[in-house]
């Protein structure tokens, strides 16, 4: 049986998608204001997406945040503030906004069914 986040990563569109790994950035360099509760659940929520085509990210952005997330460095700490700042010119704070409620909402709905 799948968990509530593997249900909603399942169901994403693309540009959710690609909130969900701006989310993922801005947990890894600790940019994102969330408690830990939250920010587990929206790297779980990051790990379960499944391949796409962002229009947003290149592929390499996936290991970017697996060694911020394993073996940090500035370096890294420097690239992931680039890619995020460049994400969010794209995604704007408000649509940000609005996909962590969806999300919310999504996972609570999934969660009681």
């Amino acid at each position: 049986m799948m968990a509530p986040y593997e249900k909603v990563a399942a169901n994403l569109d693309t540009f959710a998608k690609d909130c969900s790994v701006t989310v993922a950035l801005k947990i890894s360099d600790d940019s994102c204001k969330m408690d830990a509760k939250q920010r587990a659940v929206f790297m779980a929520l990051y790990d379960a997406l499944p391949s796409y085509e962002s229009q947003i990210f290149d592929e390499s952005i996936h290991a970017l945040i697996h060694e911020a997330r394993t073996a940090p460095t500035a370096a890294h700490y420097a690239r992931i503030k680039k890619e995020r700042q460049r994400a969010m010119d794209i995604i704007t704070q408000d649509k940000m906004k609005a996909f962590k409620a969806s999300v919310r909402t999504s996972l609570l709905i999934t969660s009681l069914t």
